[in-house]
């Protein structure tokens, strides 16, 4: 029972590692015309620069008669990991957090056992 203790106590003083995964906020927007909604989203697709993914394609406009016109929005698939460390795991969260640069969002974090 002392060992246990001595050995939770000793792992207590060992800093905490957290791992996060970060994306990108970057995202592109096109709109594109056509006779139909395919050749409407064909031309609003058209463009997405590499290494973008599409979220989502919505008709801004469908008026008998008239182009059919539609509006595409795709956000960057740049997602890297960033890690940072604390002594208690509300310093490694805060210092994680910290190490996220302007323009990227937290998506997830876990605890790195380097064990």
């Amino acid at each position: 029972m002392i060992g246990g203790s001595i050995s939770r106590a000793r792992r207590s003083l060992e800093p905490v590692k957290l791992r996060g995964t970060i994306r990108s906020t970057k995202s592109w927007t096109n709109e594109g015309s056509g006779l139909t909604a395919s050749e409407a989203r064909a031309v609003a697709i058209s463009g997405m620069p590499d290494g973008y993914e599409l979220v989502d394609v919505t008709t801004v406009s469908a008026k008998p008669g008239e182009p059919v016109t539609m509006r595409a929005i795709a956000r960057s698939g740049d997602v890297r990991d960033v890690e940072a460390d604390g002594v208690t795991q509300t310093e490694a969260a805060a210092a994680l957090r910290a190490a996220v640069p302007e323009g990227f969002l937290l998506l997830q974090q876990v605890a790195v056992d380097d064990a």
